[in-house]
């Protein structure tokens, strides 16, 4: 039994390196199962393939330069840091791995795989709609990342199809991408009802449910309104998020403080779709994009100077300036009245600016203390010392998505309704309701507002890149470079898209660079 499942796993990677290296490699003949998917063991088998390259892939693997690029910083480490956050074409070359789309296309020739191969599995149509909601679900979500990475891309939906590809639009891949995850929503359980091939309910918060399903279309249907001019896509995007928020199974922690110390290390009632964490994975792939920018504390072997070495740092100053509040000047009757996100995600920031030996070795910058589960060595040359996070990947939770519904408010000119989401994260953040939303101290912009509430809420989670491009505000919230030389044309020609990895070129003459990375190689 066990060199059957050996022998199945090693025709399904044949099989997606078959319909893969169409776009990549050398062209192979198409793999047929006729042995397998005979059980409902064997589709599970197939899919527990699929999730394996979905993990490694989306949790950081190919996704580590727009996530960079995103981060809040002040200085940077190296040279070659500073020209990645300047655009520089020597940095961005076909070469670098994170440039290489392989790894999503094997996701989704995973996908295509199973979609094709799903009925002849001897069993229920209840099941089959379930793992062809499961396929359709990882399919518009990778492609969805293919967009919002390289823009045009070819569009594969048969891993039988080995013929050359021209790349489709970026309008045609966010389309497709829709429309797997509508025909997802449909075909998915909600949570409650997911149950194993084993007949066990599922409770982990890493398989996909139709509650997953609209978080994703409320994430894609805002990108694909703002990216593609499509208004009518707002309401669509308010609709699903609705959706999840309004789920008996979401609830907000009780404040920063827990947010660090339950949700983010995973399995929490505010967290919606997220990767558990994997050991072996988690040391051979940074789990987080935080493992360069944390020394100590969370690094037991690094001092307080070692802060200095981080690959980018922020600056006291500049965390007194998105939390306000030192905690000396904000307590009244015995509790803390600022942002207590300032608290929570920065160590003792207000009391190391107190003892001079300590400021010192700081040099003025602050140290990071938002995800604080990590795994320590246990061999002799590593004991006790930093290994890796050990939280798991939370894609969404529920403060992100409220946010993001407070933002499609203000697109369709509800203001009020936009307002009180916003409230309701500042409401935790503060402990209190006097940090609401006022448009006559804080201006009318009220989506800006909201985009920097986002920056603070879910800072370093990797979603400031997105937000920026999604909204448009490159010119003032990048580099130096982007405000000064990068140009709407020059976005427009596809330069906030990441240039497509060298081996997309190898035996595939239909394959283009974008126009402008195209113009600078």
């Amino acid at each position: 039994m066990k060199s059957n499942k050996i022998l199945f796993i090693l025709s399904i990677l044949w099989g997606c390196f078959a319909c893969t290296d169409g776009l990549e490699v050398i062209p192979e003949n198409s793999v047929t199962f006729e042995n397998y998917f005979k059980t409902e063991k064997d589709i599970e088998t197939s899919l527990n393939a699929l999730r394996d390259e979905f993990r490694s892939t989306c949790a950081f693997n190919a996704n580590k330069t727009p996530i960079d690029l995103g981060f809040v910083h002040d200085t940077l480490r190296s040279t070659s840091a500073q020209k990645s956050f300047n655009w520089d074409a020597t940095q961005f070359t076909p070469i670098y791995v994170d440039f290489f789309w392989n790894s999503h296309y094997a996701i989704i020739c995973y996908a295509n795989i199973l979609l094709e191969n799903i009925d002849k599995a001897e069993i229920t149509q209840n099941r089959k709609d379930y793992y062809i909601g499961l396929a359709h679900f990882y399919r518009g979500f990778t492609y969805f990342r293919i967009a919002q990475k390289w823009g045009e891309a070819p569009l594969q939906t048969d891993s039988r199809d080995i013929s050359k590809k021209t790349k489709s639009s970026v309008a045609d891949i966010l389309q497709f991408a829709l429309d797997e995850t509508n025909l997802a929503i449909k075909l998915l359980p909600l949570h409650d009802g997911l149950i194993d091939a084993n007949g066990s309910q599922v409770t982990d918060k890493a398989t996909p449910s139709k509650e997953i399903a609209q978080a994703l279309k409320a994430d894609l249907c805002a990108w694909k309104a703002a990216i593609n001019n499509e208004p009518e896509l707002w309401q669509e995007a308010i609709n699903a998020a609705n959706f999840v928020i309004d789920s008996c199974h979401y609830t907000l922690a009780s404040d920063p403080e827990e947010v660090c110390t339950k949700v983010l290390p995973g399995g929490s009632d505010e967290g919606i779709f997220e990767i558990k964490f994997n050991y072996v994975e988690a040391t051979r792939n940074p789990w987080t994009p935080m493992e360069e920018f944390v020394t100590f504390p969370i690094r037991p072997e690094d001092g307080r100077g070692d802060i200095k070495y981080c690959y980018a740092r922020m600056f006291e100053t500049t965390v007194d300036k998105m939390y306000p509040g030192h905690f000396e000047g904000m307590i009244a009757e015995g509790v803390y009245q600022g942002d207590k996100r300032r608290l929570a995600y920065f160590y003792d920031l207000d009391t190391i600016r107190k003892n001079a030996e300590w400021h010192a070795l700081a040099e003025g910058y602050a140290y990071p203390y938002k995800f604080r589960k990590v795994q320590l060595g246990t061999t002799s040359w590593s004991q006790g010392k930093f290994e890796c996070f050990a939280c798991d990947h939370i894609i969404y939770r529920l403060a992100d998505l409220i946010l993001l519904r407070a933002e499609c408010y203000t697109r369709i000119n509800k203001n009020d309704l936009a307002a009180k989401d916003l409230n309701r994260i500042r409401e935790r953040a503060y402990g209190n309701r006097s940090h609401d939303y006022n448009a006559a101290t804080e201006g009318n912009n009220l989506r800006y507002i909201i985009f920097k509430e986002r920056e603070k809420e879910l800072l370093w989670e990797g979603k400031r890149w997105y937000d920026i491009v999604r909204n448009g505000y490159w010119k003032t919230e990048l580099s130096k470079f982007h405000a000064t030389q990068m140009t709407q044309q020059d976005v427009d020609n596809g330069a906030l898209y990441m240039p497509v990895g060298y081996p997309a070129f190898n035996e595939n003459s239909l394959m283009t660079q974008n126009k402008y990375w195209q113009a600078r190689y």
